[in-house]
């Protein structure tokens, strides 16, 4: 049985269509052999990845491996780094291996060119993600796995969520998106839809963490009128979860870091936004009625203190 490290040099050399013989490190025979080149494909540097997608291989953009290890040793905010740019390399960091350095043997044939992909391999039952049930205001909804095996996002999630919190009177588009945008709106992809920031999804995930098995209700995402706004900017979700007081949700939101938390005592949803790295924590509370201009104060029984509502340093509200 091989072992996991020599299991991924092999694969390695499959995907690059070059025996062993042709690199470094590895015993040297007479003959060097040459990578095999699908007929349908012209030799070039790119040609064992079309090869590949040719024979229908599904593949996923590698992750850097810049964090892998510090994330088990530091938390987020004692290494410079923003709390959410920890799940893109998974919840604890990728299983790593030293793998072989490869030098090209090949002479003048194409040395294939180095890119940050990996073959996605099926995800075992034990360790698949929970689907998180979101839903939108007017009765649309999708389970979505947020993220893959490795705690990165998983593929189409983005566009999916970005359909769901469009604005109001757009209608519901085909999926998956294209891949260019098609609005006259800059900024939109679609009109009446802006790609949410990844970071949301790493908000979502903690709530399903906190309160599994609950449906996340979306009431108000890309909002493109609300001037000078979060959700101008595809950086906020009004929302409430099934079954669960807003006041706990608000409470989940306090604690995640870089967020900005807006609670509404006479209205059916939890404000949250992302904001940029090292930004004071924001918090407010809107006692206006739905429709109303805002009316804010400074805490509310069971909620905030009194004084403990204010607007951080960047001065932002939602």
């Amino acid at each position: 049985m091989l072992h996991a490290p020599m299991r991924r040099v092999l694969s390695v050399l499959l995907a690059l269509g070059v025996t062993g013989t042709a690199f470094a490190g590895f015993r040297e025979r007479p003959a060097a052999v040459r990578p095999s080149v699908p007929s349908s494909l012209p030799p070039s540097e790119m040609t064992w990845l079309g090869g590949a997608f040719d024979s229908r291989r599904r593949f996923r953009l590698a992750p850097p491996p810049t964090l892998s290890m510090i994330g088990r040793y530091q938390r987020p905010w004692e290494n410079h780094t923003p709390e959410w740019r920890a799940f893109f390399d998974g919840r604890y960091g990728f299983e790593r291996s030293p793998v072989p350095l490869l030098a090209w043997r090949l002479g003048d044939s194409f040395e294939p060119l180095s890119l940050p992909v990996v073959v996605a391999r099926p995800c075992p039952r034990w360790k698949a993600p929970r689907p998180l049930a979101v839903a939108r205001f007017s009765a649309e909804s999708e389970y979505l796995s947020l993220f893959d095996c490795d705690g990165a996002i998983a593929p189409d999630v983005i566009d999916r969520l970005s359909a769901l919190a469009r604005s109001p009177d757009a209608p519901r588009p085909a999926l998956p998106l294209p891949d260019a945008p098609q609005s006259d709106t800059p900024g939109e992809w679609l009109p009446g839809l802006k790609l949410l920031d990844p970071r949301l999804v790493w908000v979502l995930g903690e709530i399903q963490e906190a309160f599994p098995g609950r449906t996340v209700v979306i009431m108000s995402g890309y909002r493109p009128h609300a001037h000078s706004s979060f959700h101008q900017r595809g950086k906020a979700l009004d929302l409430y979860v099934q079954g669960i007081p807003n006041e706990d949700l608000f409470a989940r939101c306090r604690g995640l870091r870089d967020v900005g938390c807006g609670y509404y005592p006479n209205n059916r949803f939890v404000h949250i936004d992302v904001r940029s790295f090292g930004s004071a924590k924001a918090m407010w509370i809107d006692i206006s009625q739905p429709g109303a201009p805002s009316k804010y104060v400074d805490g509310w029984p069971g909620v905030l203190a009194p004084g403990e509502g204010w607007l951080g340093a960047s001065g932002e509200r939602g």
